[in-house]
């Protein structure tokens, strides 16, 4: 009879020794490294879109909208890295400068959702993310073109346009975001 054998969960400072495969996008989740193809086509213009809205709403406030780097919340064993998030600039300044990982919760995290990313996973990283500190997460599906709004209070579906998380300003029309090249 086998024996089944369960590698022990790989820690934060271990992961940040990993060295990742080429065209794939890998994070710490729950001691797990995940790994994920590239992005399809649908799945980086609806990216690019919302960081280019993200951008364009912030304008002058004193945050920056960025994407695709692993966060360090100060837990053991996770380390995700959103598709767009939106960080306080002296945060974001201090990670550069000392190029070392974002170590404060990002104000708002946007996952574009594709088939790789599976529900569970899902809920895995909206539980770190919301444990975390993070205030607010968008859950967008290119394919059924929905925004998803989850915060520590309630889910709610967007119908036409997402209001960005205070202390921010602006809206951010759903049309726009599916809005194809």
């Amino acid at each position: 009879m086998a024996t089944a054998f369960k590698a022990p969960p790989i820690t934060v400072e271990q992961y940040k020794a990993f060295q990742g495969y080429p065209g794939l996008k890998d994070e710490l989740i729950n001691g797990e490294i995940v790994l994920s193809p590239q992005p399809k086509p649908l799945h980086q213009e609806v990216l690019a879109n919302i960081l280019f809205l993200l951008r364009e709403a912030l304008n002058s406030q004193d945050f920056t909208a960025q994407t695709n780097t692993n966060i360090d919340f100060g837990t053991q064993f996770s380390m995700p890295a959103p598709d767009v998030f939106i960080i306080g600039k002296t945060e974001w300044r201090r990670a550069r400068d000392s190029e070392d990982y974002l170590q404060s919760p990002p104000l708002l995290v946007v996952e574009v959702l594709s088939p790789a990313n599976k529900k569970p996973r899902v809920e895995q990283k909206i539980t770190i993310y919301l444990n975390g500190g993070v205030t607010e997460i968008w859950l967008i599906e290119p394919k059924k073109q929905t925004l998803e709004r989850v915060t520590n209070q309630k889910r709610a579906k967007v119908k036409s346009e997402a209001a960005l998380p205070a202390p921010l300003t602006g809206k951010i029309a759903l049309s726009e975001i599916f809005k194809k090249v």
